[in-house]
């Protein structure tokens, strides 16, 4: 009988102790003054004391918990609930190199009796250094050699107002016409068919930036686009995806390429070399805007 007495007043004290708990939460109301409670909840309810509930509504915090527990609560949320700095967000691509060309040819025309020789310069071009001699036989001799350099150097730089912690988009470019022509055979005979594609070419760069004091963390896509010259529209596309850090105010490098050609070919009496190197550079600036 005193072992049922005994369980009896345990379940006893055991509700009481539960009503006394469910008596201590409180429940409060939190306006928020710069961050929307969707920033903030999911941070602050693994905080919650067991039993208590956070929600939020109209830019309002709901907090249901103990009152030592809302106390903490409140200290967290005073390091949380400031102003995003502001940011301005600055990528710089640029592209250089030089090209060296030459080209050598020989070409002439001998004729003796029955034999006849001619050779012709397979450039077919008056362009460059020409030497070329003739008799009074009409025979002909002529050298023609050519050096060029061609250089590149494309600089451009994208810049764009952000906040720490939200994500930053800016693109700019044009819509390329491109001329197509299509042949079908059909029961009357070929039918051609000409139209025109548009092809975007587009600059521009993705950005998330987050914030330690002076060092920055950065989330970046930047992406470069041209179109070279020319009689069919050639585009040049330069694409980066990656994390990177540093400190507010200084340029950081993403990466760059830095690559060299050489192309000989050799022909009968002529010969052409060309050669260079091409070099792409990505950097990226974030300034805090006060």
């Amino acid at each position: 009988m005193n072992q049922r007495l005994f369980i009896v007043f345990f379940l006893i004290l055991s509700c009481l102790s539960l009503n006394i708990q469910a008596e201590e939460m409180i429940l409060e109301i939190i306006p928020l003054q710069h961050r929307t409670t969707d920033d903030i909840v999911h941070i602050l309810r693994p905080l919650v004391a067991p039993g208590g509930t956070i929600t939020g509504m109209n830019n309002q915090l709901i907090i249901k918990t103990t009152p030592d527990n809302l106390a903490e609560i409140k200290n967290i949320l005073q390091s949380l609930d400031h102003s995003p700095r502001r940011l301005l967000i600055t990528v710089k691509q640029d592209i250089g190199g030089q090209t060296q060309a030459r080209e050598d040819s020989l070409s002439g025309k001998y004729s003796s009796g029955d034999i006849s020789i001619e050779s012709k310069d397979p450039g077919h071009s008056d362009e460059g250094l020409v030497i070329s001699g003739k008799d009074d036989k009409g025979n002909v001799i002529r050298y023609r050699t050519l050096d060029t350099t061609s250089g590149t150097d494309d600089k451009n730089a994208f810049s764009v107002q952000a906040l720490e912690g939200y994500p930053a988009f800016i693109q700019t470019g044009q819509s390329v016409p491109i001329q197509n022509r299509t042949a079908y055979v059909t029961p009357g005979g070929i039918v051609i068919s000409d139209s025109t594609e548009y092809y975007e070419a587009t600059s521009g760069f993705y950005v998330l930036p987050r914030l330690n004091g002076n060092q920055v963390t950065l989330l970046v896509a930047p992406r470069l686009s041209r179109v070279n010259p020319g009689q069919a529209p050639v585009f040049d596309v330069q694409n980066v995806e990656t994390t990177a850090s540093g400190r507010l105010g200084e340029w950081i490098e993403l990466g760059g390429i830095n690559q060299s050609f050489n192309d000989d070919t050799r022909q009968t009496l002529s010969s052409s070399r060309t050669q260079g190197q091409e070099f792409r550079s990505v950097l990226i600036k974030v300034v805090e805007i006060k």
